[in-house]
């Protein structure tokens, strides 16, 4: 377990950043919406004030203009009496007076009486006096309408019952309507960020709670609804850019920890990748090493054999051949089981040697080797072998007759001679073997192909490995023997196995330099 103690503090070191950063983003969030809210409740209250002051404003100045148009007006309806009481005006002296002075029209009305004259003719030919002096709109007729009653004590026209001045308030209209609280409304609506701003209307009431600034949500405004006197005023706030920049930060946020995800999880990979090759690292040299110290015990154990048994057994192998020789009275059986003894002696010589081979490193004698020559030899020499057991050779040679590579020639021969050994071996009931020979720019590669493998997946990966045999009387150091030779020759021995075809190829890479 503590192999792994790394990528896994990696990884939970990761995991907790991530839930950090999203505590953290849930709390930014959090606070934005907390900032909006108290924004929407201060611009409104900034709003609701400007609204109050621009109210009040407009009831001053509509209150100053009516003052000013009843003292223009009644200023022209005492110039008018005036007049009159010196001589009396026509209608066409009126209607004069009253385009020269801007004037909607003029009426003087005799006292007692619905008559007068008007200018321009007929103008409010139906008005009469009213009870006292004073201003009034007439909303229909669009004018201010003055009446001025001279007093009976000091009028100097007794016939005179009334003047009627009219002035059209369209002009003034425009200005009022210029300062209104709706032009107002209108104008703040067109400012950024705001949806609508209105007063609720008559009837409408808003609970209590809603006042001083209550917030009311909606998907894409937010209201806010202020109280200004005895009227609500509803400040409406569009959501887009909040919006727009909540899903900026969400986005954001996602590719962060989608980035968090992806860097811890790579990162622990490839701890845990480096951690399993240092693993397997110290697994392979403590295979290595245990390899080299069982090297060296069966060297020194092997020394020991060569030493102690290969003279025993020459002296073996003399005797029986002498006595093969030399007995002359022995029947067939015992002339059998001579050749036996011979045959079990040089099949034990035969193990010291590959031993030997095995244990110590091939000393290269580099000369110029005919390869073509050396596998035709090969192959002549199990020629026989192979026509007794029904196994077509195929030889390609895709190189000159003489073509010759650096190298051990006898080393080569016993390479060449250990593969064809066993693929003729492998095919006791026929088969096939096939020798191709390549020359590539700077090596040549010969592959020898062959029927009869019968290893299973798991028993193939064992097949370079030291005593894997599944020969009766084989010593499994046959291939590993093999390798030795073509690395020793700087090259490389590969194998391709086809389970389901059962066959088998080696690949002999040798370079056509040796450095």
């Amino acid at each position: 377990m503590k192999h792994y103690l790394g990528w896994q503090t990696n990884l939970v070191v990761f995991v907790l950043i991530t839930v950090l950063v999203g505590s953290y983003f849930l709390r930014q969030n959090q606070q934005a919406s907390r900032e909006l809210e108290m924004h929407s409740r201060d611009y409104s209250e900034i709003l609701a004030a400007v609204v109050d002051l621009t109210i009040r404003n407009g009831l001053l100045s509509e209150s100053a203009l009516e003052e000013t148009v009843a003292g223009s007006l009644e200023n022209s309806a005492r110039f008018i009496h005036y007049l009159d009481s010196i001589e009396p005006f026509l209608s066409v002296e009126l209607t004069a007076y009253a385009a020269k002075s801007g004037l909607a029209g003029v009426r003087i009305v005799q006292g007692g009486s619905t008559t007068g004259v008007s200018g321009p003719a007929g103008w409010l030919s139906d008005r009469e006096c009213g009870e006292s002096s004073g201003l009034k709109r007439m909303e229909t007729e669009k004018i201010y309408l003055y009446s001025f009653i001279p007093d009976e004590n000091v009028s100097e026209s007794p016939l005179v019952g009334c003047v009627l001045v009219g002035l059209s308030s369209r002009e003034i209209d425009a200005i009022v309507d210029k300062i209104s609280v709706e032009r107002l409304l209108g104008i703040l609506e067109d400012l950024h960020d705001i949806a609508y701003v209105r007063f609720l209307s008559d009837g409408q009431n808003m609970d209590q709670e809603l006042l001083n600034a209550q917030l009311i949500h909606n998907e894409n405004i937010r209201e806010t609804a202020v109280s200004i006197g005895d009227r609500q005023l509803i400040v409406a706030l569009k959501m887009d850019r909040f919006g727009k920049r909540r899903i900026q930060m969400q986005k954001e946020f996602l590719i962060f920890i989608c980035f968090l995800i992806l860097f811890g999880g790579f990162s622990s990979w490839w701890l845990y990748w480096v951690q399993r090759q240092r693993l397997q690292q110290v697994r392979e040299f403590e295979r290595k090493m245990a390899r080299q110290n069982e090297d060296a015990a069966l060297g020194r154990a092997a020394a020991t054999i060569t030493h102690e048994l290969r003279n025993p057994l020459n002296a073996i192998g003399m005797g029986l051949q002498r006595m093969q020789i030399e007995a002359e009275d022995l029947d067939p059986d015992h002339h059998k089981l001579l050749a036996s003894m011979r045959n079990a002696v040089d099949r034990t010589n035969t193990i010291i040697t590959r031993l030997n081979q095995y244990i110590h490193s091939f000393a290269i004698t580099s000369q110029a080797v005919n390869l073509p020559s050396l596998l035709r030899q090969g192959v002549t020499l199990y020629q026989e072998q192979c026509r007794k057991q029904k196994i077509e050779v195929e030889v390609e040679l895709d190189c000159d007759q003489d073509f010759s590579i650096p190298g051990d020639r006898v080393l080569l021969e016993q390479l060449f001679e250990n593969l064809l050994k066993n693929s003729v071996e492998a095919q006791a009931d026929g088969g096939f073997i096939r020798i191709v020979m390549k020359r590539l720019e700077k090596s040549c590669c010969v592959e020898i192909e062959n029927g009869g493998f019968t290893l299973s997946p798991e028993e193939s990966r064992l097949l370079f490995e030291p005593y894997f045999t599944r020969k009766s009387k084989g010593t499994g150091l046959g291939l590993v023997i093999s390798k030795k030779i073509v690395l020793a020759h700087k090259g490389k021995l590969e194998w391709q196995g086809d389970f389901s075809g059962k066959r088998i190829k080696f690949l002999i890479t040798l370079p056509l330099e040796i450095s």
